[in-house]
């Protein structure tokens, strides 16, 4: 929405708003919050109006601003209230967010058989991270008996709903990183949706089997590639394959200068890029990128 239309906008709801119209009052916060030119202090004040009213959204949208500290001083005691209100209202988000204050004890006491309860409330409407939550939960046995066929069952539901952490833990399941039977063409199926799907440590993943041609035909060009978009979203891994390519020339032209610059951003968290930084430097006539 243009600036334009988007004061137009503000201009007609708010009338209705200062009316006490907890609708109009929930969409001119929106307003403020989501389109140019934005205000946040103005998109909070409108969400506490209508969620004083009861608005289930703008309740949601409050818990989730004192839980994060966004334009109000963080209070994770206070996002519980926010949250429960909208949840016994069977919002869809607020029941994620619930469960989730519960399982990691924010605002709390931790309890991961609440934080289960909440899921699964949310899970009921489709909120496929919640069914990822789940999932992992069944997976490691938390508040649940481990069971692998409900693990898997909740990961294809959460998958099947495009939530890329659920195709993440399929892809890395499947290729036998975990205690369950391999499947190379399930794996790669959905490490390919995960990194399509913008999935940082996935594109990492895929590249390095298109690298060394495991169950993709080798592809030096497209390894590069998707090395490049992980790296650039900032997987330090990702970074020190890139820098490495650069090194070597594989799938990439051949670049000192670049590789260094790849592999500076990895050695924060990786020694062997910091490593391969230092002989780079030493073996070649590039001295700072």
């Amino acid at each position: 929405m243009s600036q334009n239309k988007n004061q137009a906008r503000r201009n007609e709801l708010r009338p209705k708003a200062k009316r006490g119209d907890q609708i109009a009052q929930y969409e001119l916060g929106c307003c403020y919050d989501f389109a140019a030119p934005k205000g946040r202090r103005s998109a909070i004040r409108w969400y506490r109006k209508a969620a004083v009213q009861g608005h289930a959204d703008a309740q949601n949208y409050l818990g989730e601003s004192y839980r994060d500290g966004w334009t109000v001083a963080e209070n994770k005691q206070t996002a519980i209230t926010w949250f429960r209100q909208p949840a016994e209202q069977g919002q869809e988000e607020a029941l994620l967010s619930l469960g989730y204050c519960y399982f990691y004890g924010e605002g709390v006491e931790k309890c991961s058989k609440t934080a289960l309860n909440w899921y699964r409330k949310a899970a009921e409407l489709g909120n496929a991270s919640a069914k990822c939550n789940i999932a992992h939960m069944y997976r490691q046995g938390d508040a649940v008996e481990q069971s692998w066929a409900e693990a898997m069952r909740w990961y294809e539901e959460a998958g099947k709903a495009d939530n890329l952490n659920a195709a993440h833990w399929l892809a890395r399941i499947y290729g036998g990183q975990e205690d369950y039977p391999e499947d190379e063409a399930k794996a790669l199926h959905w490490l390919g949706i995960a990194a399509d799907g913008g999935d940082a440590q996935s594109q990492c993943d895929l590249a390095v089997q298109y690298y060394h041609g495991e169950g993709v035909k080798e592809d030096l060009e497209k390894a590069a590639q998707l090395y490049r978009l992980s790296a650039e979203q900032g997987d330090t891994w990702a970074q020190y394959l890139l820098g490495l390519c650069y090194r070597d020339g594989d799938g990439v032209k051949k670049n000192a200068r670049t590789a260094l610059h790849w592999l500076d951003k990895a050695s924060v968290d990786t020694r062997e890029a910091k490593k391969a930084a230092n002989k780079l430097r030493k073996n070649s006539k590039v001295i700072s990128v």
